[in-house]
């Protein structure tokens, strides 16, 4: 490859890094729309708030990653000068690594284990970050909430993996993987404008096909759990590429080709993501049947609280009228008592006394 086709990759990768910072704060943007709209004044402190949480995210695992050293490469060429400094290199440098504490480092034999421990290491945290990415995306059902959940978490599992190996990769590397970030938040973004389930319930329904019968009343929300596992199940899936690419270009080994990484790092993420979906989706769909049924209680509760507060009121207006009309009631016959009484007063003066016979 020319100098000048790679200078242009990576002025393409630099820029499709910024456009995605860019969109990113267009997502924080939006959700700070929602809050306000929510709540009015709401909108200018979460904005800054999760701007603030975007920016240290990105910034601070940056700038300890480009304080590790750089991945140590195996020599390309034959010299046993180079590669005898190389492998004592790498035996300081694991020696060093707190997770090989007292592991034997004397062999090429001891050297080959200590790094087959650092990769089972890095690939279970490869593991973790996609569960949580599934559940959570599968979960919260918001392209906005998904991208930043995606974006927070493949960011922090690279420099976790970093951290695994006391290396870093190279900035060309580094731009590569965080251009992966960059496009798995805009794939996480436009997950709910396409039907992920038509592509990956077969996957879903393969990895955890017993999911909806474990969960009572789930029987007829087959689709809508689907669909939720799926889109998770993708995010998970992209997670565990850029871990799994991560963990090549932090590992100490011969320069690694692109093209090779990117289709063992497919390949790998495909056979574990069975797995984390068969763990995961008995997990997401009790959650889900949790939501339902508290949802489906706060309902009912509302509806028997509305009918209580009818019954009071027809209540309280049956008992209002009543008391109306008895005092209606009331004041006719005080009326008509005072009526008759003076009338009879009236009519007492006006008789005549008669004579007495015989005058």
């Amino acid at each position: 490859m020319s100098r000048l086709t790679t200078r242009l990759l990576q002025l393409a990768t630099a820029a499709f890094v910024i456009w995605s910072g860019v969109f990113a704060v267009a997502m924080v943007s939006q959700l700070a729309d929602a809050a306000d709209r929510l709540h009015a004044g709401a909108g200018q402190p979460v904005f800054w708030s999760l701007l603030t949480v975007l920016l240290l995210t990105v910034a601070v695992p940056t700038l300890m990653l480009w304080r590790m050293p750089a991945a140590l490469r195996y020599p390309q060429d034959a010299d046993l000068h180079a590669v005898a400094a190389y492998t004592q290199r790498l035996r300081a440098h694991l020696a060093r690594n707190p997770r090989l504490a007292g592991q034997p480092l004397h062999t090429a034999q001891d050297i080959e284990a200590a790094l087959t421990l650092l990769r089972s290491a890095a690939e279970a945290e490869t593991q973790r970050s996609a569960t949580s990415v599934l559940v959570s995306t599968a979960l919260l059902q918001n392209g906005r909430l998904d991208g930043l959940v995606v974006l927070i978490s493949q960011i922090q599992l690279v420099w976790r993996i970093a951290r695994i190996y006391g290396l870093r990769p190279s900035l060309r590397q580094l731009s590569y993987l965080y251009g992966n970030v960059g496009a798995c938040v805009l794939v996480a973004y436009g997950m709910e404008e396409v039907d992920f389930a038509a592509l990956t319930a077969p996957i879903v329904q393969a990895a955890a096909p017993s999911t909806m019968g474990s969960v009572p009343g789930l029987g007829g929300m087959g689709a809508l759990l689907t669909n939720s596992l799926a889109s998770g199940a993708a995010n998970a899936f992209l997670t565990l590429r850029v871990g799994l690419v991560a963990d090549a270009y932090c590992a100490p080994q011969q320069q690694p080709d692109r093209t090779t990484i990117r289709t063992s790092a497919t390949h790998r993420a495909a056979q574990l993501l069975g797995r984390i979906v068969k763990d995961s989706g008995t997990q997401v769909s009790q959650a889900v049947y949790q939501r339902l049924k508290h949802s489906v209680v706060s309902t009912a509760q509302a509806a028997a609280d509305s009918v209580k507060q009818a019954g009071r009121s027809v209540g309280g207006a049956t008992q209002s009228a009543y008391q109306a009309t008895a005092h209606s009631l009331n004041q006719a016959v005080q009326q008509v008592k005072g009526s008759t009484s003076a009338t009879t007063q009236r009519l007492q003066p006006s008789r005549k006394p008669q004579d007495p016979p015989g005058q």
